[in-house]
C-alpha cells in the first residue's frame, strides 16, 4: 500500500485537500480521519512534505511528524507548477497565511445551530484573541532565507517618504541575511492604548521587492486617520492618541515596537 511503497523514497510528497463549494459546507475543519491517518503514517516513515489544497484552514494533528507543510489553499490552474517551483527550490516561498490554523477544534469559534449567528465573539476572533492556541499564527509564513529587521521608527504624516493624506507612518529596514534571494513581509499590528476593549488588530502590511542574499530594503507603512481609529458604540470612529505599533514577521513574530 502507498504506506509501505514510502519506505522506498527518500522522501514522500503528500498531496491533501478537501471538498466543499457554495452548495454544501465542511461537516468540520479535519481533513477526515482516513486522510490524516495516511498523512501520520507517512510522515512517521519517511520524511514527508505535506501539500494541501484546500478552501480555508483545516486541521493538522500530524503537523509535528511532517517535515514541512505547503498551503496554497485553491491556487487556480497554475497550482502545479507553483508547487514544483517551490518544492524543488527554483523560486522561494513568499505568502504568509491570510487566516490563523487553529491548533484544535476547540481554538476556533464554534458555528452557531439552525442557522443562527450571533457573533457574540466580536473582535476576537483568530490571532486577536488570546483564548485560542494557534497551529500556525495569522501572518506565518517561512522562506528559504532569513530576514532581520531594524531602525524601526514613527514620523509624522507629513515626513519624506510618506504618502499624502497619511496621519502617522513608520519606517523599518528589512534586510536578507540568508544564502538566497527572497521577499518578506512586514506587519504592523496596532494596540490602542486608551481603548481597552479593542485587541491588538491588524493595520499595516507590505511586501519587500526581491532581495537577494545581503541586500536590504527600507519599507513603509502608511496609516491614515481612520487607520488610527476604533469604533466607539454611540461615537462612532473616534481616532486614537495613544496607539503602539508592533511590527513584525506574523501576529506571534514580533520583532519590535513603537508608539505611534
Amino acid at each position: 500500500d502507498v504506506v509501505t511503497e514510502a519506505g522506498d523514497v527518500d522522501v514522500a510528497v503528500v498531496v491533501a485537500g478537501v471538498l466543499s463549494s457554495e452548495g454544501f459546507d465542511r461537516e468540520s475543519l479535519s481533513l477526515g480521519a482516513d486522510t490524516d491517518a495516511l498523512v501520520a503514517s507517512v510522515a512517521r516513515r519517511v520524511p514527508t512534505v505535506v501539500v494541501l489544497l484546500t478552501a480555508g484552514v483545516v486541521l493538522t494533528p500530524w503537523r509535528e511528524d511532517a517535515e514541512a507543510i505547503l498551503s496554497l489553499f485553491l491556487g487556480g490552474q497554475a497550482t502545479g507548477d507553483a508547487v514544483a517551483d517551490v518544492l524543488f527550490g527554483d523560486a522561494a516561498p513568499e505568502g504568509r497565511l491570510p487566516v490563523m490554523f487553529p491548533a484544535s477544534a476547540s481554538d476556533a469559534i464554534t458555528p452557531g445551530g439552525a442557522g443562527d449567528v450571533p457573533y457574540a465573539e466580536g473582535l476576537r476572533t483568530s490571532y486577536r484573541s488570546p483564548a485560542f492556541k494557534a497551529a500556525f499564527p495569522f501572518g506565518h509564513g517561512l522562506s528559504y532565507t532569513t530576514f532581520e529587521f531594524s531602525q524601526l521608527a514613527a514620523l509624522p504624516g507629513a515626513a519624506p517618504g510618506c504618502e499624502a493624506g497619511a496621519a502617522r507612518c513608520l519606517q523599518v529596514r528589512v534586510a536578507n541575511v540568508g544564502q538566497r534571494e527572497g521577499r518578506e513581509a512586514v506587519q504592523a499590528y496596532l494596540q490602542f492604548d486608551g481603548a481597552t476593549q479593542t485587541p491588538r488588530v491588524l493595520r499595516g502590511f507590505r511586501k519587500t521587492g526581491l532581495l537577494a542574499p545581503g541586500a536590504s530594503e527600507v519599507v513603509t507603512l502608511n496609516f491614515s486617520p481612520r487607520g488610527l481609529s476604533v469604533y466607539l458604540p454611540g461615537a462612532g470612529w473616534t481616532l486614537q492618541r495613544k496607539v503602539t505599533v508592533h511590527v513584525g514577521a506574523s501576529s506571534a513574530d514580533i520583532r519590535g515596537s513603537v508608539d505611534l
